[in-house]
């Protein structure tokens, strides 16, 4: 089975992925079937690259994007309906 999912690069502290389509059991840094783009968090804008046509192809042919590369992937909407956010409980104020 075919996954889309990240590739680690870059240094110690400063990571840096590659967004690419590779077979499920294979390792991380394993033989990579297409590269579609990256991804640099470190980057606040501008930190993500990705060729939309061949992911959606991909997709298509049955390729299962990762959860990480879906919160990359998806709009807005889409992430806080697929993963709610939890309400934090508020704390009651000390009485003094």
């Amino acid at each position: 089975m075919l996954k889309v999912r990240l590739a680690r690069t870059g240094k110690r502290g400063q990571p840096m992925y590659r967004i690419v389509v590779m077979e499920a059991r294979t390792s991380r840094q394993g033989k990579i079937v297409e590269s579609l783009g990256w991804y640099n968090p470190g980057l606040k804008e501008k930190g993500l690259q990705l060729d939309m046509t061949k992911y959606e192809e991909w997709v298509k042919k049955g390729a299962q994007p990762t959860d990480s590369v879906l919160r990359l992937v998806l709009p807005k909407e889409e992430k806080e309906k697929r993963w709610p956010t939890i309400a934090k409980k508020e704390t009651p104020a000390k009485a003094e």
